[in-house]
């Protein structure tokens, strides 16, 4: 089994320090499948998840950035910030 990974972000954020790192199965491309697993590491936890899970849960994310700032609009400038991310 090809237990290689590829590394998608590996980033520490200037503002707070946290650091996350997403790797994925070193796959040709298109070849990723449900039995594959990608690796969120938030500082010291670490999510395995499907391809449709990852995806799932980087909407869920989004959703409750835009219910957040339904309740807090002050926090829009956090978000342009954040999007605005020179990798």
């Amino acid at each position: 089994m090809n237990r290689q990974r590829v590394d998608l972000l590996e980033m520490i954020w200037p503002e707070t320090g946290l650091q996350v790192t997403t790797t994925a199965p070193n796959k040709a491309r298109d070849a990723l499948t449900e039995d594959d697993q990608i690796e969120l590491s938030l500082d010291f936890v670490t999510l395995s998840l499907t391809p449709t899970e990852f995806i799932q849960l980087a909407a869920s994310l989004r959703l409750s950035v835009d219910s957040l700032l339904d309740h807090h609009p002050s926090l829009q400038p956090a978000v342009v910030a954040a999007f605005d991310v020179k990798m």
